[in-house]
């Protein structure tokens, strides 16, 4: 990473005029009545970003994410403010922008190169490239219009990353397309990050930009509410985001992730056993426990990453576990296979837990197969001897 800011924001404001009717606009400019408010989705940002930085931006929906992405792409003017930026941007925002529906996706394609710079013989020269990664046979000569979701992101990624851009922006744009092309694209983009360029992505899911980005930047009402490690932001943010939020979030999440499932990998059953090999789903108070999660890899995928996260029946995250964290490597080839997580002499004291079982890439970016509040079990003790969610061994003295 270099020291150098390829990205300079200095008290970075932006305010739209809303009208309550279509006509007050007009009334605005014949009678100079001012009949809007004002609504400030971004409010004094300064920041800078360096070359090599992979920085995620995360917040609740309104928060201005959106915004502060187009202002750094350049597709929207600050109303206040300072920006600079050191180097060619290409930008891959919500569905819909940045193409003309009218015009042809090669006609798309040579537009979108010219505006970066290119000339016709090198437009011409990646060409051949760009077909290749979007992949979207004869539609590449049909209007965009006539395109699904899921080809128009082809497209526009495809796009983004042929003009050899400097800092490369991803909205969550991605999540349209099939699985496949996720994994497409991340490796791509892991390939962008190792070249030392800069990645600004746009997530709510805390574990993608733990594992891909190095920064994180929490926004709340159009402010910088945090930036720091990763880490320590996406976990401050969850703790924000849990309340009255996991059940609805668990559920989508589950329905999204069933629908794709079956294309690389998937998670066949979860049983519990104790250490002598019964299976059950009602424990004592420190026994051994036993996950066995069975799964199907249909197609062969590098670094594989297993986990499998902890509830109580409140839905306060206990613990979540996987095998990137603790350098265990998982086969990359098809086959079925049976992944085992003990739990030694468990101190959970006594009640219901849930868990939820996942996969995912290397990077955390793609789920191939999750399943929220898959199972549960049930800890049990003849003796009352704490209260709460765990038990820590521990002793006590008297002193005077």
């Amino acid at each position: 990473m270099s020291y150098d800011p390829i990205i300079s924001l200095r008290q970075i404001s932006k305010s739209f005029k809303m009208y309550e009717k279509p006509i007050d606009r007009l009334k605005q400019v014949i009678m100079r009545k001012n009949n809007y408010k004002e609504f400030w989705p971004l409010k004094n940002i300064s920041m800078d970003i360096y070359r090599g930085q992979t920085v995620g931006i995360i917040g609740k929906n309104g928060s201005g994410k959106s915004t502060l992405l187009q202002i750094i792409a350049q597709t929207l003017t600050p109303t206040e403010g300072e920006i600079n930026i050191y180097g060619r941007i290409a930008a891959l925002l919500e569905l819909g922008s940045g193409f003309n529906p009218e015009y042809t996706g090669r006609e798309n394609a040579i537009m979108n190169g010219a505006i970066n710079g290119f000339t016709s013989a090198q437009i011409e020269g990646r060409m051949a490239a760009i077909e290749a990664f979007a992949d979207i046979g004869d539609f590449m000569d049909q209007p965009v219009k006539t395109y699904s979701s899921g080809m128009y992101v082809r497209l526009a990624f495809s796009c983004a990353i042929h003009v050899d851009p400097d800092i490369l922006i991803v909205d969550e744009a991605l999540a349209v397309g099939d699985m496949q092309f996720q994994l497409k694209c991340i490796e791509k983009m892991k390939a962008f990050k190792e070249q030392g360029k800069t990645i600004l992505f746009v997530s709510h899911d805390g574990y993608s930009i733990r594992n891909f980005c190095d920064e994180a930047i929490w926004l709340i009402d159009g402010e910088i509410h945090q930036r720091g490690d990763a880490n320590s932001v996406t976990k401050d943010y969850e703790d924000f985001m849990k309340h009255g939020l996991d059940s609805i979030e668990a559920d989508e999440t589950a329905l999204h992730d069933e629908e794709r499932s079956s294309q690389v990998l998937t998670i066949n059953k979860v049983e519990f056993r104790d250490g002598q090999g019964e299976y059950k789903k009602h424990f004592q108070f420190g026994e051994d426990i036993y996950i066995e999660l069975d799964y199907q890899l249909h197609k062969s995928q590098q670094d594989l990453v297993g986990g499998i996260a902890l509830f109580d029946k409140q839905g306060t995250y206990i613990c979540g576990l996987n095998t990137k964290l603790d350098k265990y490597k998982l086969s990359e080839l098809p086959g079925n296979y049976k992944l085992i997580l003990k739990y030694d002499k468990i101190a959970l004291l006594p009640g219901t837990y849930s868990i939820d079982v996942g996969f995912f890439e290397s990077s955390g970016l793609v789920r191939l197969d999750y399943k929220a509040r898959y199972d549960s079990f049930r800890i049990s003790s003849e003796r009352y001897f704490a209260e709460g969610l765990t038990f820590f061994e521990h002793e006590w003295s008297l002193e005077r």
